[in-house]
């Protein structure tokens, strides 16, 4: 059967695309010349989480990784020209997990003017699994239909296509304010005029007080509603010539150009103060912010872009910590900065600065002789301030959304590292992660664990997912469904810090744990006659419930002769080997065992 396009429009080509791709067992779609989605089958929502009926006309560049928006705005711009391109980018799905992609795009032709695209796009890690079933002959998926010209696209809707790709590269999804990319340039180019007019620029960070609150409250869609009602206001109470940004989160930056005075530069932090003070009521629900908002201005604080911007940032903690509202930069202000409000500033970049690193401690069985398994261990190093010990930053990024995202980084290093240690064909053991309580509960967790193995081809049993007692007794049935998921998939969960307090016998019972590990401060006292005891015990009820018990924080010979005495013959801990580096590790696996050299006695 045959079927008519009437007219070059791509809303007649959707009916198309419907009635031959809605089916397919790969992820296809098409978008119009300005990169909305109108039309995507079942197996796009899989990959992106966005659903067909409720997110068409979602601009394809929002889901894709901002590293990656100029490579993939070029693969759509070469594809408009008339071209059949393949591309591999990296997407952002609605739950804030990124995969690795490959897509391939065709123009849609009709009569001799391209009206969109075409393409499907498959997960890296399953493409051998596609390749069976994806239909190479572009003529045919396209349209079997009528013949379609590769001809030159009409130049006006190119170009429209392309103005609009290159704004949602420099612009904020959410909000339509410029992003950070944007500020950058912007910023370059303001200063450029007023060291030419003689001018002063004012720079304003903003963060809105307390906001997390209203994500974990009222959820993200309430919070991102408010974002956008504060982006509003903001655009509409400023000077036309003011240029307002939104860094991510509830960050926003302000560029003040053409300032004579610092005085004006007040003057706006004490409008932007009252502003952002206002109440703001969204669907029943009246809210009342503040903000901190931090000041520098050129050239009195500097003449580059990035120190105006840091000068700001850290006038803004200390109008945070004090509680002034708004604070000016001042020579020497990050001395009076608290330490903790420091290192929260710090810690905020340093996964983008290349700062954090993995480190592996190896757990033995000492009957068997050989390592078992490593714990991956976060550790932080800050060019000026040293290495931050993770006791000190790990508890302000729990205070904050950041031990999400420094969860993400370690499940993914980790994760990567093992399978580079796979490929070099070591023997088998596993690699554990710590994961915090906020995040176990979370939808998208078992997705992000699911997506991860995928990507790098990992078997789920060379990976194991720690948690401590306190989590394990947080939202206790959530806990318990998230723990049996896991497993369902091959992904074994081990209790940690055991015996601290937190569980009690019947909720030991209840969870499918198949490892325990007996906290360290029960291994320390072992020189006491009741600590002998109690660890004594520890040991026989985890064995007696059939599980494996792991013995942390095992120092000194003597320790190691009491643990093997009483059938605890799994262990970690400095008597072994420190928290080492991945080269290192290697050499616990060496025919001389050269990294446990002596240990087992």
């Amino acid at each position: 059967m045959r079927y008519d396009i009437k007219k070059p429009d791509i809303s007649s080509f959707v009916e198309i695309c419907k009635f031959l791709h809605s089916n397919v067992p790969f992820p296809c779609y098409l978008m119009d010349l300005e990169g909305s989605i109108v039309f995507s089958n079942g197996a796009v929502q899989e990959i992106t989480g966005y659903e067909r009926h409720h997110d068409y006309q979602r601009n394809f560049v929002t889901v894709i990784e901002e590293e990656e928006i100029y490579k993939t705005i070029e693969h759509i711009n070469a594809v408009l020209k008339g071209e059949k391109k393949s591309v591999q980018t990296r997407i952002r799905n609605r739950n804030g997990h990124v995969t690795d992609v490959n897509i391939s795009s065709i123009p849609v032709i009709v009569d001799g003017v391209i009206i969109g695209i075409f393409g499907y796009m498959t997960r890296v890690s399953n493409e051998n699994n596609f390749l069976h079933s994806i239909p190479w002959s572009w003529d045919t998926i396209s349209t079997g239909i009528k013949r379609i010209d590769r001809t030159v696209a009409d130049f006006t809707k190119r170009k429209k296509a392309e103005e609009k790709l290159t704004f949602l590269a420099f612009h904020d999804s959410l909000t339509g304010l410029p992003n950070r990319r944007k500020l950058d340039y912007e910023l370059h180019k303001v200063l450029k005029e007023a060291k030419e007019k003689k001018k002063k620029v004012g720079v304003i960070f903003l963060d809105l007080d307390r906001f997390k609150y209203i994500n974990d409250s009222l959820g993200h869609k309430m919070g991102d509603k408010v974002l956008q009602a504060i982006a509003n206001r903001l655009k509409g109470s400023l000077r036309s010539d003011d240029i307002i940004t939104r860094q991510g989160g509830d960050e926003f930056v302000i560029l003040l150009k053409n300032l004579s005075t610092k005085e004006e530069l007040h003057e706006a932090a004490a409008k932007i103060n009252g502003i952002i003070a206002e109440p703001i009521r969204l669907l029943g629900n009246e809210f009342v912010l503040s903000a901190s908002i931090g000041m520098s201005i050129f050239p009195d604080h500097g003449y580059e872009t990035e120190g105006l911007i840091q000068k700001a940032d850290q006038a803004m903690y200390l109008a945070k910590e004090s509680g002034i509202g708004f604070q000016s930069y001042e020579l020497g202000m990050a001395k009076s900065l608290s330490r903790k409000l420091l290192l929260e500033q710090y810690l905020h970049k340093a996964i983008e600065k290349n700062e954090l690193y993995l480190v592996y401690q190896p757990i033995v069985d000492v009957y068997g002789k050989r390592v078992i398994g490593v714990e991956a261990l976060l550790r932080w190093q800050h060019p000026i301030l040293g290495a931050i010990t993770p006791g000190e930053f790990i508890e302000i990024a729990e205070e904050s959304d950041l031990i999400i995202k420094l969860s993400n980084w370690v499940l993914e290093t980790a994760s990567r590292q093992r399978k580079i240690w796979a490929d070099m064909n070591l023997p088998p053991f596993y690699v554990s992660i710590n994961v915090p309580a906020r995040q176990i509960n979370l939808k998208s967790f078992l997705e992000g664990i699911k997506e991860t193995l995928a990507r790098h081809q990992l078997p789920a049993n060379l990976l194991k997912i720690e948690i401590t007692e306190r989590t394990a007794m947080t939202n206790i049935q959530k806990t318990l469904t998230t723990i049996k998921e896991l497993q369902d998939i091959g992904v074994d969960i081990i209790l940690d810090d055991f015996g601290v307090g937190y569980s009690s016998i019947s909720y030991l019972v209840q969870y499918p744990f198949n490892t325990i590990k007996i906290d360290k401060s029960f291994i320390e006292g072992l020189d006491n006659k009741n600590q002998r005891s109690v660890c004594r015990t520890l040991v026989a009820m985890g064995r007696n419930l059939g599980m494996n018990v792991v013995a942390e924080g095992v120092e000194e010979l003597e320790q190691y002769q009491f643990l093997c005495s009483i059938g605890c013959h799994n262990m970690q801990g400095y008597y072994f080997s420190r928290p080492t580096s991945v080269e290192l590790v290697e050499t616990f696996f060496t025919s001389d065992q050269k990294g446990l050299q002596g240990k087992f006695k």
